[in-house]
């Protein structure tokens, strides 16, 4: 009767047999890693900067090229004025800003005088609250207008647009004017209210 044999057993794994894939991975130095996590990081510095420069100027610009200028705006023909009679006109431009643009925007409303050879400005808004400013009647009912009067409030002004009466804290606010190819051109701003200065708003 024959035996049989025991069954065998597997041999111990011996410690310095091959490592697994993880401790190989572990056992691989580490500065290469390091080298390219750096490098990402700056090359991602460096483009961020490019980039945003020029939106930070391009932001900027239009806000700091604004500054205090004015907007000339050509009106009407200056032969379509009559001598000391009070005319408005409307003041039509391109409105923009940093991000929008509109074409023909009434931007306000001024009142032409001319005097000879020479125009005279006015903004048609009261200085004190704001109103729209008309033209007074002349006194007698006939001839000349007697000068500009606010409907709002009975402030009252001269022809010349000197403050005679009334709440309003200044003159009316005179604006440049000159020719440009016979049309009479208006260099348009607006002036805070409320206050005796002339102050641009």
């Amino acid at each position: 009767m024959s035996t049989s044999d025991p069954p065998s057993t597997p041999p111990p794994a011996s410690a310095s047999g091959p490592a697994s894939s993880s401790d190989a991975s572990d056992a691989q130095p580490r500065p290469a890693r390091r080298t390219v996590t750096l490098a990402v990081v700056v090359g991602g510095c460096a483009l961020a900067a490019a980039v945003g420069i020029p939106a930070a100027a391009f932001v900027s610009a239009p806000i700091g090229a604004k500054g205090a200028e004015g907007k000339w705006v050509r009106t009407l023909r200056f032969d379509q004025l009559s001598d000391g009679e009070p005319k408005r006109v409307a003041i039509v431009a391109d409105r923009h800003d940093a991000w929008t643009l509109e074409r023909g925007v009434e931007l306000g409303s001024v009142w032409l005088v001319k005097h000879g050879n020479e125009v005279s400005a006015f903004s048609a808004v009261c200085p004190h609250l704001g109103c729209s400013v008309n033209v007074a009647p002349a006194a007698t009912g006939a001839g000349a207008p007697s000068g500009f009067a606010c409907p709002c409030h009975t402030s009252a002004f001269g022809p010349d647009g000197k403050r005679t009466s009334g709440p309003s804290p200044r003159d009316l606010d005179s604006l440049a004017t000159r020719l440009e190819d016979g049309f009479v051109a208006v260099d348009f701003r607006r002036f805070r209210i409320g206050i005796p200065e002339k102050v641009e708003a």
